[in-house]
């Protein structure tokens, strides 16, 4: 599946690093991150800065 992303929203580069030293503790050793895994990441941030956005009160004019 190829889906490209117009605007990102996350650093490839800081994702493969944090992703690839998160699996460090499993038996099995990664040694690279998939294209599908960065489209993943990208969709699960959009959605939780959605459910964020929404979650705020009606009034102030920080997100916080």
């Amino acid at each position: 599946m190829t889906i490209e992303i117009k605007t990102p929203l996350i650093n490839r580069n800081q994702v493969r690093k944090f992703a690839l030293d998160a699996a460090k503790s499993r038996a099995h050793k990664f040694t690279r991150v998939g294209g599908e895994f960065y489209i993943k990441c990208e969709a699960n941030l959009r959605q939780f800065i959605r459910n964020q956005i929404h979650s705020l009160p009606c009034v102030g004019k920080t997100i916080l």
